[in-house]
């Protein structure tokens, strides 16, 4: 019978990176005051050996398991997959993993996902959730012992004072819709529809709010276009609102509702970035590989899956709303009407120039 090599040990990790065992597992948690350059070492050490840490052993001795949950709310949209590669990342560092659950925008599928990711005894669940009062909230206040962190989901202002409030992580909503609505103004449009999901199911609904508010203050014609995020669903809604719209231009919560804005256009004979136009958000791989390319809001998908897990592995004892930077990335999805526009609008692109 061939003889096995044993598994390497924490000790031996600390041993090759020539510090102590303790300083060793402080490196390797993302516990204690360890310098970076030392982190490195002890990183390297452990990859060179192929260290696994035994997450049963770290179960018994703190109380919480190594498997964590995590709910999202559509498999087909690939932006959840760079969020749960930043997360699988950092979780395989110390040694954990996750248990996925896709809710599908149902929010009894998500209530049951809670239940059973409860019922597995995961040490903590990050939920993508439906609604601004969906099933979490009521869910989250009776867990106050399990480490809960929400993404994608707009911070509550009324939820500050709440010991038990669920902290988030997403892009920077206000900026995402400014930088979108200028850049529509800065081309000579005077109008703007927002796709959002209907009123119950709408997490990021501070996205809808700013929109709402600049259309006011620019004086630009805002509407919001509610239908479920479902790609044929918005094509279908889409291609309805370009029958009834001169020049429309559309901003949508994700890349992947935006190509359904290119299949609107194209049922109806019309070219996006010259009849159509359509500002994204996440900036997807793909997007650039769209004709023309999409004009979208870029941010650090796998960084918001890392701030996810970092919460959930501290414990999401720190109740902070983090906010990720967000940038406009142009292509050639919105078309130049600035040839049509008057004076006034003229006057005040030039606020943003």
């Amino acid at each position: 019978m061939p003889h096995r090599a044993p598994r390497p040990t924490l000790r031996d990790v600390a041993t090759r990176a020539g510090v102590s065992a303790a300083l060793a597992s402080y490196a390797l948690n993302g516990t204690g005051r360890v310098a970076a350059e030392t982190v490195e070492r002890v990183m390297a050490a452990a990859r060179e050996l192929d260290y696994q840490a035994d997450a049963r052993a770290r179960s018994l001795r703190t109380g919480r398991s190594s498997v964590y949950g995590v709910v999202i709310r559509n498999m087909r949209n690939p932006f959840f997959l760079n969020v749960l590669r930043g997360m699988e990342t950092l979780a395989d560092q110390h040694g954990a993993s996750l248990l996925i659950v896709n809710s599908g925008y149902d929010p009894n599928r998500e209530a049951a996902a809670l239940r059973r990711l409860t019922s597995e005894g995961v040490g903590g669940i990050a939920v993508a959730p439906i609604g601004r009062n969906g099933p979490l909230a009521e869910w989250a206040a009776t867990h106050e012992g399990l480490p809960i962190v929400a993404f994608n989901r707009t911070p509550d202002p009324s939820d500050l004072a709440n010991p038990a409030r669920v902290p988030t992580v997403g892009p920077d909503d206000k900026e995402a819709i400014r930088l979108a609505l200028e850049h529509l103004l800065d081309r000579g449009h005077r109008s703007a529809t927002l796709v959002a999901a209907p009123s119950e199911l709408a997490a990021d609904w501070g996205r809808e709010r700013e929109f709402l508010s600049l259309c006011r203050e620019w004086d630009l014609r805002g509407t919001i276009m509610r239908c479920p995020l479902d790609h044929a669903k918005v094509s279908q809604a889409a291609a309805e609102a370009i029958d009834a719209t001169r020049a429309p231009a559309f901003i949508v919560n994700s890349d992947y509702l935006g190509a359904a804005i290119y299949d609107a256009a194209r049922s109806r004979g019309l070219r996006v970035g010259e009849d159509v136009s359509v500002v994204g958000h996440d900036d997807l791989t793909t997007s650039a590989l769209l004709e023309p390319g999409l004009t979208t809001i870029t941010f650090d998908q796998e960084r918001l899956g890392t701030e996810v897990m970092a919460m959930l592995l501290d414990g999401a004892r720190q109740r902070v709303d983090v906010r990720l930077p967000v940038e406009l990335t142009v292509r050639g999805s919105v078309a130049d009407l600035r040839s049509m526009a008057g004076p006034e609008t003229q006057r005040r692109q030039g606020q943003f120039r």
